[in-house]
């Protein structure tokens, strides 16, 4: 619906100023009617059933007409809705969004635990599309690539270029199952062509799983997705026959994914019958989640760590754990993110997730954190506990809602802002400086490990095990900074000595622990290297292997 039919009338003789300033109100008011109109018309009458308001559909069309005739210019009125409706949303709570179809698909995916691809990471870090690590039982394992294969052309789509996107990378290797893909190969100085057939891909929402000591497991959860309890379960039998006795669940920067599967898996941990989540809001009746049945784990010790950016289904995971008194939560306050989202599905495969309900724990206290002062104000939250010294001393923690909760056995905890942990771990701040934090804006030091373990690789893959890799780039690590520095200089990042001084155990740790990842071997190694020396897990771990992680009426 295009026009560029003019106004009827002529405009009085303004200044071009004021004219401009009265065309933009009117068109201002003409979108934001438009966007109203719009979206109670879809959402009160095509999913909820509701009639229309009296004349309301009237408006809609004349809001049409009016900018499809008058407007001073032509008008694509698909893409106003596109940009209008997240708009809209926004001003309802921090999280309805609008997805189009592409969003929606992604999203879809990284959730339900698997797409169709020929399994593959890679890094697109170089001028060509480089494999990282290929995933075991995959297409490409089937195949043959390698990690450190260049991958040149996919079907007749080259890869080769600067600044070539994942999304690219993607678009091009992806496609329906059991197609066909043919690859050019570089591996070396030899050259050949690969036909992949593509299937099913897993996407692991588990990070690492690993004895991180004698009978303790760690596993460390990126997500919440359709299968994360199916994948904890497979880790846990992996390791009994190593006596899993205890076991040290890793939510940091989880920021949350399927209600369903942290129930389904936090159940595993409680009695029969107990009460997980409910949810509740002002057109949606309460809902409880128990668990039904006797955890298959209640008795083992766990111990559960947060921070800052865990969020919504891993708050539910540790709320449930804190208020049943099950163990104890390490670490700092969560990010307080309880709101339910429903998706509905529009005609072209968008979708609307739109906000109707609060989750609220076991004890009744609400996860949500105000964002009553506005969006700019919630995301700027998490900058604010940094500069009021939250992250680093549990006296600077800020209760917004001081109403009091009690658990199970009647500790006092405490809603509206997350979940506060019971042991206070502070951020790390040992060789964080200006210098530090330029180096990880510049992106310098991903560049340079997978650049340092794509020239070594040969080598650096040639170690008997893990551990003597690990202990050998342990043993360069101070070389490994220097000669960091030094590329990050040439890459317009100028070296400050004192401040390299002080950051130099800090880069250590990062630079060993992404040059073994790069190198796409055991896929816990990252975390195996970065857990030896992170003062989180280390306290986690201590809490975990005494009488510690269990709850007290005095904690």
């Amino acid at each position: 619906m295009q026009s560029n039919s003019t106004h009827p009338t002529t405009p009085s003789p303004t200044s071009g100023t004021n004219h401009r300033k009265g065309r933009f109100l009117r068109t201002l008011t003409y979108i934001a009617v438009f966007c109203i109109i719009f979206l109670l018309g879809v959402f009160t009458s095509v999913y909820f059933g509701i009639g229309r308001r009296r004349g309301s559909s009237g408006k809609l069309e004349q809001i049409f007409s009016l900018i499809d005739r008058f407007y001073v210019d032509s008008v694509n009125l698909d893409s106003l809705e596109e940009q209008s409706i997240p708009y809209v949303l926004s001003q309802l709570d921090p999280h309805s969004v609008y997805l189009n179809a592409e969003l929606n698909r992604q999203e879809t995916e990284g959730l339900e635990g698997s797409f169709a691809g020929i399994g593959v990471q890679f890094n697109t870090l170089l001028d060509t599309v480089v494999v990282v690590r290929v995933i075991e039982g995959g297409p490409s394992e089937r195949a043959g690539l390698q990690p450190g294969d260049r991958i040149l052309r996919a079907d007749t789509t080259s890869l080769v270029r600067d600044s070539i996107s994942s999304d690219d990378v993607m678009k091009a290797l992806k496609g329906p199952e059991d197609t066909v893909v043919r690859l050019l190969i570089q591996r070396g100085k030899k050259t050949f062509e690969s036909s992949v057939v593509r299937g099913l891909v897993p996407v692991a929402t588990i990070d690492a799983a690993y004895m991180i000591q004698p009978h303790v497991l760690y596993v460390r959860l990126n997500k919440w997705g359709a299968q994360t309890p199916l994948e904890f379960q497979q880790a846990y039998a992996e390791h009994a026959s190593q006596g899993v006795e205890r076991v040290l669940i890793d939510l940091r920067d989880n920021g949350g994914g399927y209600l369903q599967a942290a129930t389904s898996l936090v159940s595993e941990f409680l009695g029969a019958g107990d009460l997980l989540v409910y949810n509740q809001g002002a057109h949606y009746p309460r809902e409880d989640f128990k668990s039904p049945r006797d955890g298959r784990l209640r008795k083992l010790p766990i111990t559960v760590l947060v921070n800052e950016n865990s969020a919504s289904a891993s708050e539910i995971f540790a709320g449930a754990i804190q208020d049943l008194d099950r163990a104890l939560i390490v670490g700092r306050r969560t990010f307080g993110k309880g709101l339910v989202q429903v998706p509905f599905d529009l005609p072209d495969s968008s979708v609307v997730r739109l906000t109707v309900a609060r989750y609220y724990t076991p004890s009744g206290r609400s996860i949500q954190k105000s964002y009553a002062k506005g969006l700019e104000a919630y995301i700027e939250d998490i900058e604010d506990r940094y500069l009021h010294g939250e992250l680093f001393s549990a006296d600077s923690i800020s209760q917004p809602d001081t109403t009091k909760y009690y658990t199970r056995m009647g500790r006092v905890v405490y809603g509206g802002g997350g979940i506060t942990p019971d042991i206070f771990v502070p951020r790390d701040s040992t060789g964080i400086n200006s210098y530090y934090l330029r180096l990880l804006r510049s992106g310098t030091i991903q560049r340079f490990a997978f650049s340092y373990a794509d020239m070594n690789r040969s080598r650096l893959t040639g170690f008997a095990s893990p551990k003597a890799l690990s202990d050998y780039l342990w043993s360069i690590g101070d070389q490994l900074v220097y000669s960091y520095a030094s590329y990050a200089q040439g890459q317009g990042v100028p070296q400050r000595p004192g401040m390299l001084q002080e950051s130099l155990s800090i880069l250590k740790r990062d630079l060993v622990a992404l040059v073994a990842d790069m190198l796409g071997g055991e896929r816990n190694l990252y975390y195996r290297i970065r857990n030896e020396r992170d003062p989180e897990v280390q306290r986690a771990l201590q809490c975990l292997t005494t009488n510690e992680w269990k709850p007290t009426k005095s904690r």
